[in-house]
């Protein structure tokens, strides 16, 4: 469904991607997880022909992204990080631009302002939006197409938890229906409700890809690490797998957290 091939990007001389080759099939849904200026905003922006690689080659749903770049990426909807929308217009009138490109009717503008509960600023300037009503409005576009491919650049970011839910169960049930998505995150519940394959990028290069309960929990652990320091080591070093490489034991990170502080779990 999605694939890149060697691809390579440099920006002022520094190589920001360094030889990614990634597969992605229909209805997987992949976390792409890295440090800050490891590629991960890059990669989508490639994928989504924002940026134009210097060096290999993407197909989308089969078609060839510097062949056919229309048809490409036709079949593939992105939602980045920072969306930028005319102040002027109104939240519908908006939805029924974006709509108007992709050749969609009112009824799917209607649909998208019902599923992620947006009638109560249908008629509100954008420009009145606070971050989080902006990012619904996001959500809500890239949710307008049905397509093959949906780019998720952290999603969830200014999302208060009912709209990250909204998020979540949509992006589920489009995997359900064979899509495929790519998302970026630091958030460790964006993986937990989202992930069935981690990615992981490291300075332009992909170190590991892997997916499994404990390749999952491995890495959420790994953010909630970065994000609040070492008390989650303990909870690593006591994973417990079978024979088989399956998870038998990984203790919750809110009670390593608890035992690392001195404090009952």
């Amino acid at each position: 469904m999605l694939t890149l091939t060697g691809i390579t990007k440099s920006f002022g001389g520094r190589r920001v991607l360094d030889g990614v080759d990634l597969k992605i099939e229909a209805g997987e849904r992949v976390a792409l997880l890295g440090a800050n200026g490891s590629g991960k905003t890059t990669t989508l922006r490639c994928i989504a022909g924002l940026a134009h690689a210097d060096s290999g080659s993407i197909a989308i749903a089969g078609c060839d992204l510097a062949a056919d770049s229309i048809r490409a990426r036709s079949r593939l909807s992105y939602l980045p990080q920072k969306s930028m929308f005319p102040a002027t217009l109104t939240v519908r009138e908006t939805l029924a631009v974006v709509a108007k490109l992709r050749r969609l009717d009112a009824a799917a503008v209607d649909r998208e302002i019902h599923a992620c509960q947006l009638e109560a600023l249908a008629a509100s300037g954008v420009g009145h939006l606070s971050g989080g009503e902006r990012q619904r409005l996001a959500m809500a576009i890239a949710f307008l197409p049905t397509v093959d491919v949906y780019l998720f650049d952290e999603p969830s970011a200014s999302l208060d938890p009912t709209a990250s839910r909204l998020l979540f169960a949509r992006a589920r049930r489009l995997a359900e229906d064979g899509r495929t998505l790519l998302f970026t995150t630091h958030i460790p519940a964006d993986v937990r409700h989202l992930a069935t394959r981690i990615v992981l990028l490291r300075n332009g290069r992909i170190e590991s890809d892997a997916a499994g309960a404990f390749e999952l929990r491995r890495y959420e652990l790994m953010l909630e690490r970065e994000m609040w320091g070492d008390d989650h080591e303990p909870a690593l070093s006591a994973a417990r797998l079978d024979s088989g490489g399956n998870l038998l034991r990984l203790p919750e990170p809110h009670a390593v957290r608890g035992a690392a502080a001195g404090r009952p779990c």
